[in-house]
């Protein structure tokens, strides 16, 4: 199964490289959008985003908002486009006799931001809410991949201030993957950070690889980070890098 993914086009701030990229993108089976479709909450803008990957492609596209989507619109720009976008749920894919199966959500943070603190009084209750949620989902014992907006980590943050990462990310949905354990996560939403990592590297035996809980590959899809759509190739219970730009 080959599968493209991208994040953070924010509207037109990315729609060039995104349209560019598109441009020399193989066969694929399915299109990830991981979020920041858009930018400050523009409807045109999130359409026309996913009507660009649309018109350069055959397959299913499979997404989750992130915080430029905000969520009293989720619901109408969702119905805006023939796109699936995910918010807590969980959607199989099947595409030549194989299936993959996704967990979708905007992702936690540890910590708010301050801006979400002044305007957002229920946010930490919410992000409390979708860590539950996200663990609820990942206890089903079909392969899954982790699919959010917000990373579930750190690993993948590379040049993001230490002091923020908890307001870029969570350490509390890593402990989830980490004890749950998915095929691999896919998510968005740092702009400086690296476009992979690994969690639970470090830590793993022989052992550890014998009973398959070696590390869990985290990409980062973020197009200011890539600068190009990523490409990745499913068989056999394993996520990777399809090596095909």
């Amino acid at each position: 199964m080959r599968i493209a993914a991208a994040s953070d086009i924010h509207g037109d701030e990315f729609l060039g490289l995104l349209a560019k990229s598109l441009e020399n993108l193989p066969e694929i089976d399915l299109f990830l959008l991981a979020g920041d479709v858009t930018d400050h909450n523009r409807a045109e803008d999130f359409k026309r985003v996913v009507e660009t990957v649309a018109s350069q492609v055959s397959c299913e596209i499979l997404g989750v908002f992130g915080n430029n989507e905000y969520a009293e619109s989720q619901e109408t720009l969702a119905g805006s486009t023939k796109a699936r976008f995910l918010r807590e749920e969980a959607w199989t894919v099947e595409t030549g006799g194989e299936q993959l199966r996704f967990v979708g959500s905007l992702g936690s943070l540890d910590e708010p931001t301050w801006w979400q603190r002044r305007n957002l009084p229920n946010i930490a209750r919410e992000y409390a809410q979708r860590v539950e949620a996200i663990d609820r989902l990942l206890q089903d014992p079909t392969p899954s991949v982790l699919l959010t907006h917000y990373p579930p980590t750190h690993v993948t943050m590379g040049g993001e201030r230490e002091e923020w990462r908890s307001q870029l990310g969570s350490l509390k949905l890593e402990a989830v993957v980490k004890r749950r354990r998915p095929l691999a996560v896919v998510h968005g939403h740092v702009h400086k950070g690296v476009p992979y990592g690994e969690i639970g590297a470090g830590q793993a035996t022989l052992e550890d690889f014998a009973v398959g809980r070696g590390p869990i590959p985290v990409f980062n899809v973020a197009l200011p980070v890539v600068k190009s759509i990523t490409l990745l190739n499913y068989r056999q219970g394993v996520l990777a890098p399809s090596g095909i730009k």
